[in-house]
Protein backbone atom coordinates (compact mmCIF):
# COMPACT_ATOMS: atom_id res chain seq x y z
CA UNK A 1 0.00 0.00 0.00
CA UNK A 2 1.05 3.60 -0.55
CA UNK A 3 1.25 4.39 3.15
CA UNK A 4 3.59 1.43 3.67
CA UNK A 5 6.00 2.38 0.89
CA UNK A 6 9.04 4.09 2.37
CA UNK A 7 9.85 5.72 -0.96
CA UNK A 8 6.66 7.76 -0.76
CA UNK A 9 8.16 10.42 1.45
CA UNK A 10 6.83 13.57 -0.25
CA UNK A 11 3.63 15.38 0.62
CA UNK A 12 0.90 15.07 -1.99
CA UNK A 13 0.51 17.95 -4.41
CA UNK A 14 -2.73 19.90 -4.78
CA UNK A 15 -3.33 18.17 -8.11
CA UNK A 16 -3.01 14.74 -6.49
CA UNK A 17 -5.43 15.78 -3.73
CA UNK A 18 -7.94 17.13 -6.23
CA UNK A 19 -7.80 13.93 -8.31
CA UNK A 20 -8.33 11.88 -5.14
CA UNK A 21 -11.27 14.07 -4.20
CA UNK A 22 -12.87 13.61 -7.64
CA UNK A 23 -12.64 9.84 -7.13
CA UNK A 24 -14.45 10.17 -3.81
CA UNK A 25 -11.35 9.43 -1.75
CA UNK A 26 -11.57 12.10 0.93
CA UNK A 27 -10.96 12.49 4.64
CA UNK A 28 -14.28 12.07 6.39
CA UNK A 29 -15.25 11.21 9.94
CA UNK A 30 -18.61 9.59 10.69
CA UNK A 31 -18.42 10.97 14.21
CA UNK A 32 -18.79 14.57 13.02
CA UNK A 33 -22.34 14.19 11.59
CA UNK A 34 -23.46 12.29 14.67
CA UNK A 35 -22.07 14.99 16.96
CA UNK A 36 -23.55 17.92 15.04
CA UNK A 37 -26.90 16.17 14.68
CA UNK A 38 -27.08 15.26 18.37
CA UNK A 39 -26.09 18.66 19.70
CA UNK A 40 -28.23 20.44 17.10
CA UNK A 41 -31.29 18.35 17.91
CA UNK A 42 -30.71 18.98 21.60
CA UNK A 43 -30.56 22.74 20.99
CA UNK A 44 -33.75 22.64 18.89
CA UNK A 45 -35.53 20.64 21.58
CA UNK A 46 -34.40 23.05 24.27
CA UNK A 47 -35.66 25.97 22.20
CA UNK A 48 -38.99 24.36 21.16
CA UNK A 49 -39.80 22.25 24.23
CA UNK A 50 -42.10 24.87 25.77
CA UNK A 51 -44.22 25.59 22.67
CA UNK A 52 -44.17 21.91 21.73
CA UNK A 53 -45.55 20.79 25.11
CA UNK A 54 -48.22 23.48 24.96
CA UNK A 55 -49.22 22.34 21.47
CA UNK A 56 -49.20 18.69 22.50
CA UNK A 57 -51.42 19.45 25.51
CA UNK A 58 -53.86 21.34 23.31
CA UNK A 59 -53.94 18.55 20.74
CA UNK A 60 -54.46 15.87 23.36
CA UNK A 61 -57.43 17.80 24.73
CA UNK A 62 -58.89 18.13 21.24
CA UNK A 63 -58.38 14.43 20.47
CA UNK A 64 -59.85 13.34 23.82
CA UNK A 65 -62.81 15.66 23.32
CA UNK A 66 -63.46 14.11 19.91
CA UNK A 67 -63.03 10.57 21.25
CA UNK A 68 -65.43 11.18 24.18
CA UNK A 69 -68.10 12.85 22.06
CA UNK A 70 -71.28 10.74 22.67
CA UNK A 71 -72.63 11.32 19.18
CA UNK A 72 -69.36 10.49 17.41
CA UNK A 73 -70.22 6.87 16.69
CA UNK A 74 -73.44 7.81 15.01
CA UNK A 75 -71.68 10.25 12.70
CA UNK A 76 -68.79 7.98 11.72
CA UNK A 77 -68.52 7.49 8.01
CA UNK A 78 -65.64 6.78 5.71
CA UNK A 79 -65.29 10.48 4.98
CA UNK A 80 -65.29 11.52 8.66
CA UNK A 81 -62.74 8.81 9.56
CA UNK A 82 -60.48 9.98 6.74
CA UNK A 83 -60.84 13.59 7.90
CA UNK A 84 -59.91 12.60 11.48
CA UNK A 85 -56.88 10.63 10.33
CA UNK A 86 -55.71 13.54 8.14
CA UNK A 87 -56.20 16.00 11.01
CA UNK A 88 -54.23 13.84 13.46
CA UNK A 89 -51.50 13.33 10.88
CA UNK A 90 -51.20 17.05 10.18
CA UNK A 91 -51.18 17.88 13.88
CA UNK A 92 -48.48 15.27 14.55
CA UNK A 93 -46.43 16.43 11.56
CA UNK A 94 -46.59 19.99 12.83
CA UNK A 95 -45.06 18.83 16.10
CA UNK A 96 -42.22 16.72 14.72
CA UNK A 97 -41.46 18.54 11.46
CA UNK A 98 -39.27 21.28 12.99
CA UNK A 99 -37.12 18.69 14.72
CA UNK A 100 -36.92 16.41 11.68
CA UNK A 101 -36.11 19.36 9.40
CA UNK A 102 -33.37 20.60 11.72
CA UNK A 103 -31.85 17.12 12.03
CA UNK A 104 -31.90 16.65 8.24
CA UNK A 105 -30.28 20.01 7.55
CA UNK A 106 -27.64 19.47 10.23
CA UNK A 107 -26.87 15.95 9.00
CA UNK A 108 -26.41 17.05 5.39
CA UNK A 109 -24.45 20.16 6.39
CA UNK A 110 -22.08 18.12 8.54
CA UNK A 111 -21.06 16.04 5.51
CA UNK A 112 -20.79 19.07 3.23
CA UNK A 113 -18.50 20.72 5.81
CA UNK A 114 -16.06 17.84 5.43
CA UNK A 115 -16.34 17.07 1.73
CA UNK A 116 -17.55 20.26 0.08
CA UNK A 117 -20.08 19.99 -2.74
CA UNK A 118 -18.81 16.72 -4.15
CA UNK A 119 -20.66 14.94 -6.96
CA UNK A 120 -19.16 11.70 -8.17
CA UNK A 121 -21.31 10.23 -10.94
CA UNK A 122 -18.62 7.74 -11.90
CA UNK A 123 -18.99 6.21 -8.44
CA UNK A 124 -22.62 5.25 -9.10
CA UNK A 125 -21.93 1.84 -10.55
CA UNK A 126 -22.07 -1.70 -9.32
CA UNK A 127 -18.79 -3.23 -8.20
CA UNK A 128 -19.21 -6.98 -8.54
CA UNK A 129 -15.96 -7.46 -6.66
CA UNK A 130 -17.79 -6.32 -3.53
CA UNK A 131 -19.96 -9.44 -3.79
CA UNK A 132 -16.95 -11.73 -3.47
CA UNK A 133 -17.31 -13.53 -0.07
CA UNK A 134 -13.56 -14.04 0.27
CA UNK A 135 -12.88 -10.37 -0.29
CA UNK A 136 -15.61 -9.57 2.23
CA UNK A 137 -13.99 -11.80 4.87
CA UNK A 138 -10.67 -10.17 4.07
CA UNK A 139 -12.08 -6.73 4.77
CA UNK A 140 -13.86 -8.01 7.89
CA UNK A 141 -10.66 -9.30 9.46
CA UNK A 142 -8.31 -6.62 8.18
CA UNK A 143 -6.23 -4.43 10.47
CA UNK A 144 -8.45 -1.44 9.73
CA UNK A 145 -11.55 -3.39 10.79
CA UNK A 146 -9.90 -4.38 14.05
CA UNK A 147 -8.95 -0.78 14.71
CA UNK A 148 -12.52 0.36 13.99
CA UNK A 149 -13.88 -2.32 16.34
CA UNK A 150 -11.57 -1.22 19.13
CA UNK A 151 -12.54 2.40 18.53
CA UNK A 152 -16.24 1.51 18.72
CA UNK A 153 -15.80 -0.41 21.99
CA UNK A 154 -13.81 2.41 23.55
CA UNK A 155 -16.34 4.97 22.34
CA UNK A 156 -19.29 3.09 23.84
CA UNK A 157 -17.38 2.61 27.09
CA UNK A 158 -16.45 6.27 27.37
CA UNK A 159 -19.98 7.45 26.51
CA UNK A 160 -21.53 5.11 29.06
CA UNK A 161 -19.09 6.26 31.74
CA UNK A 162 -19.78 9.93 30.97
CA UNK A 163 -23.54 9.32 31.08
CA UNK A 164 -23.29 7.71 34.51
CA UNK A 165 -20.91 10.34 35.88
CA UNK A 166 -23.11 13.19 34.61
CA UNK A 167 -26.04 12.04 36.77
CA UNK A 168 -24.22 10.25 39.55
CA UNK A 169 -25.55 12.65 42.19
CA UNK A 170 -29.16 12.31 41.01
CA UNK A 171 -29.20 8.52 40.65
CA UNK A 172 -29.59 8.06 44.38
CA UNK A 173 -32.80 10.07 44.38
CA UNK A 174 -34.55 8.02 41.69
CA UNK A 175 -36.44 5.78 44.19
CA UNK A 176 -38.08 8.91 45.62
CA UNK A 177 -39.86 9.52 42.30
CA UNK A 178 -42.73 7.32 43.59
CA UNK A 179 -43.66 10.19 45.90
CA UNK A 180 -43.83 12.75 43.06
CA UNK A 181 -46.87 13.60 40.98
CA UNK A 182 -46.78 13.20 37.19
CA UNK A 183 -45.51 16.73 36.55
CA UNK A 184 -42.67 16.25 39.01
CA UNK A 185 -41.65 12.90 37.51
CA UNK A 186 -41.67 14.29 33.98
CA UNK A 187 -39.76 17.40 35.01
CA UNK A 188 -37.04 15.44 36.83
CA UNK A 189 -36.77 12.79 34.11
CA UNK A 190 -36.53 15.47 31.42
CA UNK A 191 -33.82 17.31 33.33
CA UNK A 192 -31.79 14.14 33.82
CA UNK A 193 -32.16 13.18 30.17
CA UNK A 194 -31.19 16.66 28.95
CA UNK A 195 -28.14 16.82 31.23
CA UNK A 196 -26.97 13.34 30.27
CA UNK A 197 -27.50 13.99 26.55
CA UNK A 198 -25.57 17.26 26.75
CA UNK A 199 -22.57 15.65 28.40
CA UNK A 200 -22.65 12.73 25.97
CA UNK A 201 -22.84 15.18 23.07
CA UNK A 202 -19.82 17.11 24.30
CA UNK A 203 -17.92 13.84 24.74
CA UNK A 204 -18.80 12.71 21.23
CA UNK A 205 -17.73 16.13 19.94
CA UNK A 206 -14.29 15.62 21.48
CA UNK A 207 -14.10 12.17 19.92
CA UNK A 208 -15.24 13.56 16.58
CA UNK A 209 -12.50 16.21 16.52
CA UNK A 210 -9.85 13.61 17.29
CA UNK A 211 -11.29 11.16 14.74
CA UNK A 212 -11.41 13.78 11.97
CA UNK A 213 -7.80 14.75 12.67
CA UNK A 214 -6.84 11.06 12.46
CA UNK A 215 -8.83 10.53 9.23
CA UNK A 216 -7.18 13.62 7.71
CA UNK A 217 -3.74 12.34 8.68
CA UNK A 218 -4.44 8.90 7.21
CA UNK A 219 -5.82 10.44 4.00
CA UNK A 220 -2.78 12.66 3.48
CA UNK A 221 -0.44 9.77 4.28
CA UNK A 222 -2.19 7.53 1.75
CA UNK A 223 -1.61 10.18 -0.94
CA UNK A 224 2.11 10.61 -0.35
CA UNK A 225 4.19 10.56 -3.51
CA UNK A 226 7.66 9.57 -4.57
CA UNK A 227 10.08 12.18 -5.85
CA UNK A 228 9.82 10.67 -9.31
CA UNK A 229 6.01 11.02 -9.26
CA UNK A 230 6.34 14.69 -8.36
CA UNK A 231 8.79 15.23 -11.21
CA UNK A 232 6.47 13.41 -13.60
CA UNK A 233 3.54 15.56 -12.50
CA UNK A 234 5.58 18.71 -13.01
CA UNK A 235 6.45 17.54 -16.51
CA UNK A 236 2.79 16.91 -17.26
CA UNK A 237 1.58 20.25 -15.90
CA UNK A 238 4.46 22.54 -16.81
CA UNK A 239 6.00 20.65 -19.72
CA UNK A 240 9.35 18.90 -20.08
CA UNK A 241 12.11 21.23 -18.75
CA UNK A 242 14.46 20.20 -21.55
CA UNK A 243 11.81 20.90 -24.17
CA UNK A 244 10.92 24.23 -22.57
CA UNK A 245 14.60 25.19 -22.48
CA UNK A 246 14.94 24.29 -26.15
CA UNK A 247 11.86 26.36 -27.03
CA UNK A 248 13.19 29.36 -25.11
CA UNK A 249 16.53 28.98 -26.83
CA UNK A 250 14.85 28.95 -30.26
CA UNK A 251 12.76 31.96 -29.32
CA UNK A 252 15.85 33.89 -28.26
CA UNK A 253 17.61 32.90 -31.48
CA UNK A 254 14.67 34.03 -33.60
CA UNK A 255 14.47 37.34 -31.73
CA UNK A 256 18.22 37.81 -32.22
CA UNK A 257 17.92 37.10 -35.93
CA UNK A 258 15.12 39.65 -36.27
CA UNK A 259 17.21 42.16 -34.35
CA UNK A 260 20.27 41.56 -36.56
CA UNK A 261 18.11 41.94 -39.67
CA UNK A 262 17.16 45.42 -38.46
CA UNK A 263 20.80 46.58 -38.02
CA UNK A 264 21.40 47.33 -41.75
CA UNK A 265 18.41 49.72 -41.67
CA UNK A 266 19.83 51.63 -38.67
CA UNK A 267 21.28 55.13 -38.98
CA UNK A 268 23.99 54.69 -36.37
CA UNK A 269 25.43 52.18 -33.88
CA UNK A 270 26.58 53.71 -30.58
CA UNK A 271 29.22 51.79 -28.58
CA UNK A 272 31.08 52.18 -25.30
CA UNK A 273 33.33 51.06 -27.29
CA UNK A 274 33.90 47.29 -26.71
CA UNK A 275 31.23 45.86 -24.40
CA UNK A 276 27.98 47.48 -25.52
CA UNK A 277 26.38 48.37 -28.84
CA UNK A 278 23.03 50.11 -29.48
CA UNK A 279 21.65 50.62 -33.00
CA UNK A 280 19.35 53.61 -33.63
CA UNK A 281 17.06 54.44 -36.51
CA UNK A 282 15.32 57.73 -37.14
CA UNK A 283 12.94 58.91 -39.84
CA UNK A 284 11.97 62.53 -39.20
CA UNK A 285 8.91 62.19 -41.44
CA UNK A 286 7.28 59.26 -39.55
CA UNK A 287 8.97 59.15 -36.12
CA UNK A 288 8.66 61.56 -33.20
CA UNK A 289 12.02 60.37 -31.81
CA UNK A 290 14.75 57.85 -32.69
CA UNK A 291 14.07 54.23 -31.78
CA UNK A 292 16.36 51.42 -30.66
CA UNK A 293 16.29 48.67 -33.28
CA UNK A 294 19.03 46.47 -31.78
CA UNK A 295 21.23 46.29 -28.72
CA UNK A 296 23.57 43.80 -27.12
CA UNK A 297 26.52 43.19 -24.86
CA UNK A 298 29.70 41.19 -25.34
CA UNK A 299 29.46 38.77 -28.25
CA UNK A 300 26.13 40.25 -29.44
CA UNK A 301 27.66 43.73 -29.43
CA UNK A 302 30.49 42.49 -31.64
CA UNK A 303 28.00 40.92 -34.04
CA UNK A 304 26.03 44.17 -34.25
CA UNK A 305 29.18 46.13 -35.07
CA UNK A 306 30.21 43.58 -37.72
CA UNK A 307 26.81 43.72 -39.44
CA UNK A 308 26.85 47.52 -39.27
CA UNK A 309 30.30 47.67 -40.82
CA UNK A 310 29.29 45.25 -43.55
CA UNK A 311 26.33 47.44 -44.53
CA UNK A 312 27.99 50.80 -44.15
CA UNK A 313 26.21 51.83 -40.94
CA UNK A 314 28.23 54.41 -38.98
CA UNK A 315 29.62 53.21 -35.63
CA UNK A 316 30.11 56.01 -33.06
CA UNK A 317 31.74 55.69 -29.66
CA UNK A 318 29.90 57.37 -26.75
CA UNK A 319 30.15 55.55 -23.46
CA UNK A 320 27.49 57.53 -21.58
CA UNK A 321 24.84 57.37 -24.31
CA UNK A 322 25.53 53.69 -25.04
CA UNK A 323 25.27 52.67 -21.36
CA UNK A 324 22.13 54.77 -20.75
CA UNK A 325 20.30 53.50 -23.82
CA UNK A 326 21.28 49.91 -23.11
CA UNK A 327 19.89 50.08 -19.55
CA UNK A 328 16.80 52.25 -20.08
CA UNK A 329 15.40 51.44 -23.52
CA UNK A 330 14.12 48.10 -24.80
CA UNK A 331 14.30 47.08 -28.44
CA UNK A 332 11.59 49.00 -30.28
CA UNK A 333 11.52 51.70 -27.59
CA UNK A 334 12.09 55.41 -28.23
CA UNK A 335 15.02 57.45 -26.97
CA UNK A 336 14.13 59.26 -23.71
CA UNK A 337 13.84 63.03 -23.83
CA UNK A 338 16.87 63.46 -21.55
CA UNK A 339 19.07 62.07 -24.33
CA UNK A 340 17.56 64.01 -27.25
CA UNK A 341 20.40 66.51 -27.37
CA UNK A 342 23.20 63.92 -27.18
CA UNK A 343 21.57 61.65 -29.75
CA UNK A 344 20.81 64.57 -32.03
CA UNK A 345 24.50 65.56 -32.05
CA UNK A 346 25.49 61.99 -32.94
CA UNK A 347 22.93 61.78 -35.76
CA UNK A 348 24.01 65.19 -37.06
CA UNK A 349 27.58 63.90 -37.20
CA UNK A 350 26.41 60.84 -39.13
CA UNK A 351 24.34 62.85 -41.58
CA UNK A 352 27.24 65.24 -42.29
CA UNK A 353 29.55 62.26 -42.89
CA UNK A 354 27.06 60.81 -45.35
CA UNK A 355 26.84 64.11 -47.12
CA UNK A 356 30.62 64.28 -47.58
CA UNK A 357 30.66 60.75 -48.98
CA UNK A 358 27.92 61.54 -51.40
CA UNK A 359 29.78 64.45 -52.94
Amino acid sequence: MAEQDASRSEQATERRKEESRKKGQIAISREVPMTITLLGALAVLYWLIGPALASLTRLMREWLAIAMDPGLHGRLTQATVQALVVKIGIDTLGLVLPLLGAVTVLGVSSYVMQTGFLWKPDGLHMDLGRLNPMAGFGRLFSLRSVVELIKAILKVTVIAWVGVMANRHEIGGLPQLVQYDLDGVLSMAGGLAFKMTLWIGLTIATIAIADYAYQRFEWERSLRMTKEEIKQEQRETEGDPLLKSRVRSLQRQMARNRMMAAVPKADVVITNPTHLAVALRYDFQSMAAPIVVAKGAGFIAEQIKKVAAAHGVKVVENKFVARTLFKMVDIGGVVPSDLYRAVAEILALVYRARGKRSL
